[in-house]
């Protein structure tokens, strides 16, 4: 799975959860400030991650600030190098 694959997903999965436009889900954009996630959206995004690429720790979201952090973790997932 390609870079752009799993930043498509996770672009999806926070427009889904976030309700937000898709142009705000740029790597720069921080969850809490930019996009407005809180805790729940966050587990959210957790669930929705392992519904696409299978059980992962719960920490596997802890300390993601950005599109980005989580893009990084998606990589880890979905076994490609970052």
């Amino acid at each position: 799975m390609s870079d752009e694959e799993i930043l498509a997903a996770v672009r999806d999965r926070c427009v889904s959860i976030l309700k937000v436009d898709p142009n705000q889900v740029t790597l720069d954009a921080r969850l809490r400030e930019d996009l407005e996630a809180d805790s729940l959206d966050l587990a959210e995004l957790h669930i929705a991650m392992e519904d696409t690429w299978g059980p992962m720790p719960r920490e596997t979201l802890a300390g993601v600030h950005t599109i980005a952090d989580v893009l990084t973790r998606a990589r880890l997932l979905v076994g490609t190098s970052i």
